[in-house]
């Protein structure tokens, strides 16, 4: 027996295909022809589609259908596997295989109603799948599915975090799987700490996807200083620069700029190494020290929200270094400042990553003023200020 063909196909060699003139000859058509036109050509692939399970059915029989037809059909093993396990359940489901040949079924839509569906109630689910999506059928099959503990023992195990560097990026990426109450529960979690990111007063909300970056970085920054509290040295982050005779510092084998590593200096231990050009050590230098976490409490202590004019946001807060250290500034509580974190808050504004400058006296409830970078009057009007201030606290003698 001839094997069947469709109803367009000519005998010999296929002929060429122009979609463009395909697409030409369509427009000449009024738009409700086209659409009906669109319904048919789209009833007639599922009419098809029950062909393919059929014939993959009684192939699966014969022991001829494996993950090579992967290859094959240039699809995935797993969408060989759910194939095969949607045409083996049709044949006990005669009413949902007619909804489906007459195009009333997606594709989607017809994997997943064959888990939900049995012979005591396919009738019943030959009316309603067309009207429920594919998600909506999917969870209804896993909640009619009671897994086994060996179901939960192979979620478990395949729980997974991988971080790799994207060097030309300059980011690290992750990718990660959590199984059921773990994911649920870092789902719960990271979606309240995104949700209560507001942004600081005057700033446009950042996109859901970064706040959610700065959650996850949230969750790092607690563990971190919960660590802190427990011991006596901090654990923060030991960070390696790695410093060429020529060319930018780099951590990780991402270059930075410095203002990039003094933007990190507050919360990690910063150890030198000096490189040749191959990035063999040559020099290791001493680690710097960080604010200590005494330190770092004593400010936000102080401060209690963010130390810009107008803006209350009382969390997450960094601790700032009002003249950055490589401008020679100190780790002394009288140049940190609190400033509210994450890619909406302030702090990104401030110096030396940022166009603004945060200056005075951080142990006055109004002894700051934020100035652009540029504003070289009012910065040297502040300045003198400082040092008069300053000559007033040393006494007549200081001279």
């Amino acid at each position: 027996m001839d094997a069947p063909r469709s109803p367009d196909h000519a005998q010999g060699a296929a002929e060429p295909f122009d979609f463009g003139a395909l697409c030409d000859e369509l427009r000449c058509h009024s738009t409700e022809w086209i659409a009906a036109a669109r319904e048919e050509a789209v009833r007639e692939q599922r009419r098809w589609r029950m062909r393919e399970l059929a014939a993959t059915r009684v192939l699966d029989e014969r022991g001829r259908i494996d993950d090579t037809l992967a290859g094959v059909d240039g699809v995935s093993i797993r969408d060989v596997r759910a194939t095969v396990a949607t045409a083996r359940a049709l044949e006990d489901l005669p009413s949902i295989a007619q909804v489906a040949a007459e195009g009333r079924l997606s594709d989607a839509q017809l994997a997943q109603v064959v888990k939900v569906a049995d012979a005591s109630d396919e009738h019943e689910w030959a009316e309603r799948a067309p009207r429920w999506s594919p998600a909506d059928l999917a969870q209804k099959a896993r909640e009619l599915r009671t897994p086994t503990i060996e179901d939960a023992a192979a979620r478990r195990a395949a729980r997974e975090l991988r971080t790799w560097w994207d060097s030309d990026q300059g980011m690290l990426r992750l990718r990660g799987a959590l199984p059921d109450v773990d994911g649920a529960t870092f789902e719960l979690v990271i979606k309240h700490l995104i949700e209560g990111m507001r942004p600081a007063p005057g700033r446009p909300w950042e996109p859901y996807e970064r706040r959610g970056a700065d959650a996850l970085m949230m969750l790092v920054d607690a563990y971190r200083e919960r660590r802190a509290d427990e011991t006596t040295t901090v654990p923060g982050a030991h960070l390696v620069v790695q410093v060429p005779v020529s060319g930018p510092a780099t951590v990780a084998g991402i270059p930075l700029p410095d203002e990039m590593v003094e933007k990190l200096r507050a919360s990690a231990r910063i150890e030198p190494h000096l490189v040749d050009d191959e990035g063999n050590p040559i020099v290791i230098g001493t680690t710097a020290s960080v604010v200590s976490s005494k330190t770092k409490r004593a400010v936000l202590l102080r401060d209690g929200k963010c130390r810009i004019d107008g803006c209350d946001v009382r969390g997450p807060l960094d601790v700032h270094h009002l003249i950055p250290r490589s401008w020679g500034g100190t780790d002394t509580i009288d140049n940190l400042a609190a400033v509210c974190k994450g890619g909406g808050g302030h702090h990104g504004l401030l110096v030396p990553h940022g166009p603004y400058i945060l200056l005075g006296n951080p142990n006055r409830p109004d002894g700051l003023t934020l100035l652009p970078v540029t504003d070289l009057p009012a910065l040297a009007h502040l300045a003198a200020q400082g040092a008069r201030a300053d000559l007033a606290r040393a006494g007549p003698d200081a001279a």
